[in-house]
């Protein structure tokens, strides 16, 4: 859902590869590298950044450089923590941006919409079910697997339909019938990553970075 065809202002252009520039370089700084030791869980990553970019191409056009595609943002936040999913999100938007001609000077805009939000917003959203919620592997599974992927997905398809409405002046004006798709696919996909998010705790917990053995697991 991100801005990859349409030339934007200059003065966006700067700010926005100022802004994600300065994130990317603190996601290197805090990101725990002692965790990809672990086996398989580079190669996890690693492999998660090349499905996203192909599932970003399976999308359906609606109006002027926005389409509809799952987007796999929230199952990578949670399965590789706010650090480690800023960078690697920020790799796929790199990916797609060059194997299918997207415009360079848009990087810095796609990465705030596609790597940059929904990681912190996923990280914001752990922590408050971690502070206020039962500390159980299903409260785990259900608020941040299910409930808190719709928010995130949610959350950045309107991000990103109030970025074509705000950048784009010669953009189609976004409908409701739009908002009505987009929020019907975001309620699918967080069916889809709470699915995989329970899966992967039980046969992968080491792909789960977010799930913390001795708070959800020590009862």
């Amino acid at each position: 859902m991100g801005i990859f065809y349409t030339p934007l202002s200059d003065s966006v252009v700067w700010l926005t590869w100022l802004f994600a520039t300065g994130m990317l370089m603190q996601a290197a700084r805090q990101a725990s590298w002692k965790l990809f030791e672990a086996p398989t869980v580079f190669s996890a990553w690693c492999a998660s950044i090349i499905l996203l970019t192909m599932l970003w191409r399976m999308r359906v056009h609606i109006t002027h450089d926005l389409n509809l595609h799952l987007m796999g943002i929230a199952l990578f936040s949670l399965m590789f923590g706010r650090a480690f999913s800023v960078l690697g999100l920020a790799l796929a938007v790199f990916a797609y941006t060059a194997n299918f001609d997207g415009l360079w000077a848009n990087f810095g805009l796609n990465v705030i919409l596609l790597a940059i939000l929904p990681a912190w917003l996923s990280t914001a959203l752990l922590r408050l079910t971690q502070r206020y919620l039962p500390h159980h592997m299903f409260v785990y599974l259900f608020a941040n697997g299910f409930f808190g992927s719709v928010v995130v997905h949610a959350s950045i398809g309107l991000a990103a339909f109030a970025a074509h409405s705000l950048l784009l002046p010669q953009a189609t004006a976004i409908t409701s019938d739009m908002l009505a798709y987009m929020l019907l696919l975001a309620w699918g996909e967080a069916f889809l990553t709470g699915f995989l998010v329970t899966i992967f705790a039980v046969y992968r917990p080491g792909w789960i970075l977010t799930f913390d053995d001795a708070l959800y697991l020590r009862h």
